[in-house]
């Protein structure tokens, strides 16, 4: 069997569970069908914000370096929420996580600097970001393998679930080292030439 028909389940960091999510939600069978998912966006990782540069017209995901300085649970209609308070030079602001909020204040580390990566909201004069992405700053810097970051394609299914366009990006990364380039081309080589594309 060729190395690009293998199931998806055999790659590193899917496994069963994932694997029947892809299948279902974006038809996702193989390490062939993986490589067809391509990045329907991507995002620049290069710039950080300091708070007091947060303006309520972001749209669009940024990355701010600072730290954790108090954690607190809060209670409301339905269920509780997980509020942090996020400082950086200039200011502060708040993270708040919905679900999975105990897991969440378990591993958090209070006073250590994280760059955080999400969209920012304005409520009630305060600047949050809902869920974010988080690394601890020694980490960021080992991580970091491009400048522009792929976004993939989801759906509302896989992101309550946990596999999120980084959970993607992550397993497409070892995708690639495992395939070690066993891509075949779909145009002919003279059309290639002509056209200037990129080899595949």
């Amino acid at each position: 069997m060729s190395l690009l028909k293998t199931p998806i389940e055999y790659l590193k960091g899917i496994g069963p569970q994932r694997a029947d999510l892809l299948k279902k939600e974006l038809g996702i069978f193989s390490y062939e069908d993986f490589l067809q998912l391509f990045p329907n966006r991507y995002i620049d990782r290069t710039k950080y914000y300091k708070i007091n540069q947060l303006q309520p017209t972001f749209n669009t995901e940024i990355q701010i370096v600072g730290k954790i300085i108090h954690l607190k649970v809060v209670e409301q209609k339905r269920g509780k929420r997980l509020v942090a308070t996020f400082v950086d030079d200039t200011g502060q602001m708040e993270l708040v996580w919905f679900q999975g909020y105990k897991w969440i204040k378990e591993n958090l580390k209070i006073n250590e600097p994280y760059v955080i990566f999400g969209k920012t909201n304005l409520v009630g004069g305060t600047f949050s970001m809902p869920h974010p992405e988080m690394d601890l700053l020694s980490d960021h810097k080992q991580n970091i393998q491009t400048v522009m970051q792929p976004v993939y394609p989801s759906t509302e299914i896989l992101t309550k679930k946990g596999v999120s366009s980084r959970v993607i990006y992550k397993a497409m990364q070892q995708l690639f080292m495992e395939v070690r380039g066993l891509f075949s081309e779909v145009f002919p080589q003279d059309v290639v030439e002509k056209y200037k594309y990129i080899s595949k």
